[in-house]
């Protein structure tokens, strides 16, 4: 069986980079993975962990497209999908440069799935390959049967990521208008997080809508030009 293909520029928004997360300069989980991905023999894979938003997907698919400019072959899946389907999945995923993992909690209750994860941290790790793990919590609190599992993933180089602040989301969002070429005044981001869903990703899908409807109709964004085109 094959594995889940993702193509990474259909997937993937053009602006979600290792450079392009927010506070990267400061972020060791960004420095980490940038080494890691130049050299991963000799290193424990990796695993972040956090709460919904607080861009663990960002760095994954990230890590993928920092993989892929080096030339490198790597491989996404997302568990929640994978559980559905063999754990053959996994075989022979060792032979790629990297392989990332999200959403690894979704196999609690799977030792099937549980023991190829297993299998294949063990695998990539004898390889010298990259192996990239996200979940929502630390290892022992996932609610893996296998005790085994459990040890490799808090073996793992571990990352927690926090929830952005809202003054973070708007700085977020400031600096993905500023990469689309739009001024995003502070009045008017604080409206959006205001009066909008806070999540991320709806907020950037937001914010693409009104860099198109600024174009057409060659305005500014203001607070009445934004409640124009929202509603």
């Amino acid at each position: 069986m094959q594995p889940l293909q993702y193509t990474l520029a259909v997937t993937l928004p053009e602006d979600e980079t290792l450079d392009s997360f927010y506070a990267a300069g400061q972020t060791a989980a960004v420095s980490f993975l940038k080494t890691y991905l130049h050299q991963p023999v000799q290193q424990n894979p990796v695993y972040l962990f956090g709460a919904s938003g607080s861009g663990k997907s960002h760095l994954l698919y990230a890590a993928c497209v920092q993989a892929q400019e080096q030339g490198l072959v790597s491989q996404l899946l997302t568990m929640d999908e994978c559980r559905l389907l063999s754990p053959r999945l996994l075989d022979d995923l060792e032979q790629l440069d990297l392989v990332c993992l999200d959403n690894i909690q979704a196999i609690a209750g799977e030792l099937s799935w549980q023991t190829a994860v297993f299998d294949l941290y063990n695998r990539m790790l004898e390889q010298g390959k990259a192996l990239i793990i996200v979940g929502n919590e630390a290892p022992h609190k996932l609610g893996f049967q296998l005790a085994d599992l459990v040890s490799r993933l808090q073996a793992c180089t571990a990352f927690q990521l926090r929830l952005l602040t809202d003054d973070d989301k708007q700085k977020l969002l400031q600096q993905k208008a500023r990469l689309r070429g739009i001024d995003l005044p502070d009045e008017v981001a604080r409206y959006l997080l205001n009066h909008q869903d806070r999540d991320i990703r709806a907020l950037v899908a937001m914010l693409d809508k009104l860099d198109k409807a600024t174009l057409v109709h060659q305005r500014k964004l203001t607070i009445p030009f934004v409640k124009d085109i929202l509603n």
